[in-house]
């Protein structure tokens, strides 16, 4: 199976979905004109990962700056697949960051990780660009 490399723009994260390190990064922006259009390979690349591979552990990070609500109902969909993956018995962890003053992301993260049942870490990341 191939890695899913999408690269980010002003709406869209960048997005890399590695299944030979496990490794799956979604960074930047959220808020594509068409969220259907941008998150349906993604969708369809994790079910496809997660019916291939078996005792693959694997690691979810979400460093977001923004996102919006659309977005947001495929960021659920992405923790139910991971959520499936998990109750398999696979290995997986979530880590979702948030900037340090950023208290919506933070609660965000809350809100996320009370819906699953995944190993999920809160961290807190600094913004280099405040110096």
């Amino acid at each position: 199976m191939n890695p899913l490399i999408i690269e980010a723009t002003d709406e869209t994260p960048r997005v890399k979905l590695d299944p030979e390190s496990g490794i799956f990064e979604f960074t930047g922006n959220s808020y594509p004109e068409n969220s259907v259009k941008f998150y349906t390979p993604i969708i369809n690349w994790l079910k496809e990962f997660t019916q291939t591979y078996n005792k693959k552990n694997i690691s979810i990070e979400f460093n977001f700056d923004y996102f919006n609500t659309s977005s947001a109902k495929f960021i659920l969909e992405i923790l139910r697949i991971i959520q499936d993956y998990y109750d398999k018995g696979n290995e997986c962890v979530v880590r979702w960051y948030y900037l340090e003053d950023d208290t919506d992301m933070y609660e965000q993260g809350e809100d996320y990780q009370s819906t699953t049942t995944v190993p999920f870490q809160i961290i807190e990341r600094i913004d280099a660009s405040a110096n």
